[in-house]
């Protein structure tokens, strides 16, 4: 069986997140005088008003932009030494001395 909230003659076949929003007096006082001649809860009208401002219909995902991994943001490292130069070999200043003690 699914779970369903009642709101105003209409069902909903998910459930719904509860939060806490913090309200000065004013604010309260208007939400509670609209909501008694609108015959509407106060969560309806905040949620009919959140629907209007936020952008869009689709649910917006909470998610950051995906960042590259580890591995990929040391790529360019790889294959580098302690001077981070890639092969000391490709520079004929550093095989000057090489076998010569």
């Amino acid at each position: 069986m699914l779970p369903y909230c009642l709101c105003s003659n209409r069902y909903y076949t998910f459930g719904m997140k509860t939060i806490t929003v913090k309200l000065p007096d004013f604010l309260n006082a208007s939400l509670d005088a609209v909501a008694a001649n609108s015959k509407k809860t106060k969560s309806e009208i905040v949620r009919d008003l959140l629907q209007k401002a936020l952008p869009g219909k689709e649910v917006v995902s909470g998610r950051k932009k995906k960042r590259p991994s580890l591995h990929d943001r040391l790529r360019k490292y790889q294959d580098a030494g302690p001077t981070g130069v890639k092969d000391l070999a490709s520079n004929p200043a550093h095989l000057a001395s090489y076998g010569r003690d």
